[in-house]
């Protein structure tokens, strides 16, 4: 893949293009982001900032505008993929302060020693994080809170409404195993979701995830992996692909339908009749954190009402500071598959929960062999 640096650039200005999206594709060709310079981030001196390995596309200063304010600069900012990534990384030696997985990865990065116990009374804004988002299950241990919840939302399937025909049926995860539309579907990937929501499509206990019930779940993605069109890795690539019509149904999160709609294309977020797929993902402290203060303004920073109503307004996921929504109306936040009550969507969807380190793995061998045949 060539990639022409100086068009890139001029289309991450113009925002054509988000920094997760350039991530992904960089790493198919054996770049990455720290390779290209980037003028409208104040960059921070060698070792001097803390340390925050995210994903691309949270990598930008709108994200943690209160540390930038008190630190005049950024913090360090080496990009992953994948949660796994994130994890083997830190696993061998890789050294930094604050990582952001989603919820139900953090008692396996707990129990493997990745991360360290958090002390929310050095959090200013610890008090306006919605109440049920502060105790996800796995988060809290002995009292101490080992996670800082940042983002929510859903994972569910975006469809072409004047392309896919329902033919009077609900809105179902059989809308990607539709063989009326083969080479026109499209899925995540990522386990993380593509797992899960054919879990929830084959019917499967989530709680109770036997080696029979995740032999059912990749049978059933084997069944559909010859109707995919491609299996997406960044969202624009994706948004084209349906804006065009290449694409008529996609397993995406909120932020896809919205972006679509807005630009006066018909889709629409299903609300499956088995359910949407919930998350919330956060950040969590690096056990050998080297810069704890900062790291500690970090994640206050995250927590911020001005971090709340960019991420809302850039990718329609939901924030965990409640007054981040006084902005935004009811219709808004609708438009987005969002609600000002946090529980209310999480608890519409199936939620992901934390499973046994042996089942993860178990998965993310089976992924890692569909996605090689």
């Amino acid at each position: 893949m060539a990639i022409d640096i100086t068009d890139t650039i001029k289309r991450l200005e113009n925002r054509d293009i988000t920094r997760r999206d350039l991530g992904k594709a960089l790493a198919a060709t054996g770049f990455t982001l720290a390779t290209i310079p980037f003028w409208s981030r104040p960059v921070s001196a060698a070792g001097d900032q803390a340390v925050y390995f995210t994903w691309a596309g949270f990598d930008v200063p709108e994200a943690f505008p209160d540390y930038v304010a008190k630190h005049g600069a950024t913090p360090d900012l080496p990009t992953y993929g994948s949660a796994e990534e994130a994890f083997t990384k830190l696993s061998t030696g890789f050294k930094v302060d604050v990582v952001m997985p989603c919820s139900s990865d953090v008692p396996r990065w707990r129990s493997a020693g990745l991360v360290q116990a958090i002390d929310t009374s050095r959090l200013s804004n610890w008090a306006d994080v919605i109440p049920t988002l502060k105790s996800l299950e796995g988060t809290v241990v002995d009292g101490r809170n080992w996670f800082v919840p940042w983002e929510w939302g859903h994972t569910s399937v975006t469809y072409r409404t004047d392309l896919f025909d329902l033919a009077g049926k609900e809105e179902s995860w059989g809308m990607l195993w539709d063989e009326r539309y083969s080479g026109r579907l499209s899925i995540l990937d990522a386990a993380e979701d593509a797992f899960w929501c054919s879990a929830i499509y084959g019917g499967v206990d989530v709680d109770n995830l036997t080696d029979e019930a995740i032999a059912k779940v990749f049978a059933l993605m084997k069944q559909q992996r010859s109707l995919l069109r491609f299996r997406q890795s960044d969202s624009t690539s994706l948004v084209q692909a349906l804006a065009s019509g290449e694409v008529v149904a996609a397993m995406t999160w909120n932020d896809v339908a919205f972006t679509l709609n807005s630009e006066k294309v018909p889709v629409k977020f299903a609300r499956t009749k088995e359910k949407n797929l919930s998350w919330v993902c956060g950040m969590v402290m690096a056990k050998d954190a080297q810069h704890s203060d900062r790291a500690y303004d970090l994640l206050d920073a995250v927590l911020a009402k001005a971090s709340g109503e960019w991420l809302i307004e850039s990718s329609s996921y939901g924030h965990s500071n409640l007054t981040s929504f006084a902005k935004f109306s009811d219709e808004d936040l609708a438009a987005r598959g969002l609600a000002r009550n946090a529980v209310e969507v999480i608890n519409g969807g199936v939620f992901i929960k934390p499973q046994a380190q042996e089942i993860t793995q178990k998965i993310n061998r089976a992924w890692g062999e569909l996605v090689a045949e």
